[in-house]
């Protein structure tokens, strides 16, 4: 009894913490995180085994019933045929006798079966009953999952199998095998294995003669037939690399070098290889981000990034133009988009917890992936229509790899380590081919799994640019168009293929945290095309801003307390500001002073100054106390006056928050708002509107106000941490040129 009422405890915790939405909405005002406990359901199972997943429901094909409590089926003509086919009986007794003149007087086209329940009519092989429950229809077979392999047709009262080009139709007129061309290339696993690339057959046996790779910490692998590489994500320490490898016809992998990536490949754990284009395409799962590197590695760009909260696995099928890629961040869901990032919608997002490897079959164009919290592998068509479970249950539990090749998917189980060969269309069909430490990815190399094209979009103009693209050259919706991108820093011309420096520098940054980054935007594009080279290797980046004429950004680094600076185009990285900073909430440039102003809320509250040149020689503290909490900051050069915010937590009294406002050497301060006011923060001006907007995090509103103190108004209904603009007013000279100016 205490066994049961433990077990029904954790049960209930478990449904807990497994829900994407357990904190209330108002949590986030005392900065609670929204949790997924992932391992909840493997500590329900080893506690309590009866909690533990079942195999998937024993279903009997049509026309058939199963033997009460076993997987033995029998044909509906054997029920009270006199003959006792299950061994309990079941399918004979005296209900025979009581129900066969109701079996007579239903009439039924074909035959009538009398089951202990009740009695049906049933139709031949190929037909199956109207909506009538008596007369016999046609049955399309092609609309049941593993009819055939590849290509269906169907018949009056049946089908024909057939397959495409390079594979051969097998004895049982269902299945398909692709030809082995050319026929001194089998087809062979390779297997991310932590410290290696293993090579296998696909009964298991490894390659006798090959040059394993050495390396650290593999996680994921994919290829390119048509080039013969094999290419890995490799990290060491805080670094990680793209490394490439030849293979040969023997399996033997030879030539290894690096990829140099112009973007950060840490956090980088999924990576998928358009093979027409050469592009690569890679999950960051701690920036929530995928992004996009060409074959070289010298242009990046980001595809997705919004509403992605922790993407997990990736596959592209570039002759479809499509790109597949899983999340379950805030929602649990299988994604589809074009090569480029457009046209994206999601295709699976019922019934799904944690969606973590996906593979592709290009010939029926099926989506297959692992749920590691539900213990199953499942399957859509690229609409997300057409869903089947394929095997469900401890067999299949902590799959951390999959891939599809014929008849069989291939996976690697994180538990054992082990490699299993699973028929997709039987689900009894399961071995294990292998056993390898700490393997990871794994993909079947064969010609057939990369179908090759003629020509594409993307092909190099005579100047030797893909696809004519100044910069990279994407696929678009299919492999016969594409889409242009550029790299960081420029904007796609009015043609469609040159990239250029934008002319009008409107642009957005901003700052995040998992990691912490600081990246810009153009604002005049359609496409998120990155304005700057992003600030990376930062931890909690919570104030920013700009100097239009030196081009640095400056941030403030709260966790590493410390504040630093950086050009857009990626030079001059610095840290100009590092002692007795406890908690720097905000940070202003001063254009005209050439100063630096930020706002300090540690143990000291303070309003401090430097230069930004020799900030640190410099630097001045301009007010001290009589603040609780001072966060944003902005100042107005051309009049003489700075403003902040300044937090209260009691959320009684929703007077208590303020802008504050002085001039900037510090006199003359003074309150400018306070009412109905509790949380403000993220101050910004319009310097040519004479109007300062802030938003007040408790109330979830942005509000304005003109400098004279009139014409208050409540915005948005919604809120940000921070507004940021990159309006600046630039005047001539100045008298603020060696020393202080206010």
């Amino acid at each position: 009894a205490v066994l049961r009422a433990f077990c029904s405890c954790l049960k209930i915790l478990n449904a807990l913490w497994s829900s994407a939405s357990l904190w209330p909405a108002d949590s986030r005002r005392r900065n609670l995180p929204k949790l997924r406990f992932t391992q909840s359901s493997q500590l329900l199972c080893v506690l309590c085994p009866s909690s533990c997943p079942e195999e998937v429901d024993f279903k009997c094909t049509l026309n058939y019933i199963s033997c009460i409590g076993t997987n033995k089926c029998i044909h509906l003509s054997q029920l009270c045929n006199g003959v006792y086919d299950c061994s309990d009986g079941y399918d004979e007794g005296v209900h025979c006798r009581e129900l066969l003149p109701k079996c007579q007087q239903m009439n039924c086209q074909y035959k009538c079966a009398i089951t202990r329940n009740g009695t049906r009519c049933y139709c031949g092989d190929g037909y199956e009953t109207s909506s009538d429950g008596r007369s016999c229809t046609d049955l399309n077979e092609c609309n049941t999952y593993g009819s055939c392999s590849q290509m269906c047709i169907n018949t009056e009262g049946s089908y024909t199998c057939s397959c495409v080009e390079g594979y051969v139709l097998q004895p049982d007129n269902r299945s398909c095998k692709a030809k082995n061309e050319p026929a001194d290339r089998p087809p062979l696993l390779l297997v991310a294995n932590s410290e290696t690339i293993e090579v296998l057959y696909l009964n298991g046996s490894k390659v006798s003669a090959r040059t394993p790779v050495k390396g650290s910490a593999i996680l994921t692998l994919d290829y390119s037939y048509k080039e013969d590489t094999i290419c890995w994500i490799e990290s060491r320490d805080l670094s990680s690399q793209l490394k490439c490898t030849r293979i040969t016809k023997a399996g033997k992998l030879t030539d290894e070098w690096i990829i140099n990536i112009a973007q950060y490949l840490h956090n980088v754990q999924q990576i998928a290889i358009d093979w027409i284009t050469g592009n690569f395409y890679f999950v960051d799962h701690v920036s929530d981000r995928i992004f996009v590197c060409n074959q070289n590695g010298t242009v990046c760009v980001t595809l997705i990034e919004l509403d992605l909260n922790n993407p997990k696995a990736i596959a592209v099928d570039p002759t479809s133009g499509k790109l597949f890629f899983t999340d379950y961040g805030n929602v649990a869901k299988v994604e589809r988009c074009d090569m480029d990032g457009m046209n994206r919608t999601w295709i699976v997002d019922s019934k799904i917890e944690q969606p973590t490897a996906l593979a592709l079959d290009l010939i029926n164009k099926y989506v297959y992936w692992v749920d590691i919290y539900l213990d199953n592998v499942e399957v859509v068509d690229y609409e997300g229509r057409k869903r089947h479970t394929v095997i469900k249950g401890r067999q299949v539990r902590h799959l951390c790899g999959l891939a599809v090749f014929e008849n069989y998917l291939y996976a690697v189980n994180s538990d054992n380590f082990s490699i299993l060969q699973i028929n997709r269309y039987n689900s009894t069909d399961v071995q294990s081919l292998a056993r390898l430490d700490n393997a990871k990815g794994i993909r079947v190399y064969q010609k057939r799994t990369q179908t090759a094209v003629r020509s594409h979009a993307c092909e190099a103009d005579p100047y030797g640019m893909p696809g004519g693209c100044s910069h990279i050259c994407l696929l678009s919706s299919n492999y016969k168009t594409r889409t242009c991108r550029c790299r960081t820093g420029f904007i796609l011309g009015s043609d469609g293929r040159s990239c250029k420096r934008p002319k009008n520098e409107l642009f957005l940054f901003y700052g995040k945290g998992r990691p912490g980054i600081i990246r810009g935007m153009d604002l005049n594009t359609k496409v998120s095309d990155e304005y700057m080279i992003p600030i990376e290797n930062l931890v909690n980046p919570r104030a920013l801003d700009f100097h239009a004429e030196t081009n640095y950004i400056y941030f403030a680094d709260t966790t590493s307390f410390l504040i630093g600076r950086q050009k857009i185009d990626g030079t001059e990285r610095e840290t100009i500001l590092k002692d007795d900073l406890d908690n720097v909430e905000g940070i202003a440039v001063d254009w005209i002073g050439n100063n630096l102003y930020w706002t300090n809320d540690g143990h000291r509250k303070t309003i401090a100054v430097a230069r930004l040149e020799k900030a640190s020689q410099s630097r001045k503290t301009l007010l001290e106390g009589d603040m609780s909490h001072p966060r944003g900051i902005v100042v107005d050069p051309v009049n003489g006056w700075m403003y902040w915010t300044d937090w209260e937590e009691d959320e009684i009294d929703d007077s208590v928050g303020r802008i504050e406002k002085a001039w900037m050497d510090g006199y003359s301060r003074q309150i400018f708002v306070t009412s109905k006011m509790l949380w403000p923060n993220g101050l910004t001006l319009d310097y040519h509107a004479n109007v300062l907007y802030w938003c007040d995090a408790y109330y979830d509103h942005i509000e304005r106000i003109f400098l004279n103190g009139t014409d208050r108004k409540v915005k948005e209904k919604y809120c940000l941490l921070k507004i940021v603009t990159v309006d600046t007013v630039l005047l001539g000279t100045h008298p603020c040129a060696s020393t202080y100016c206010f």
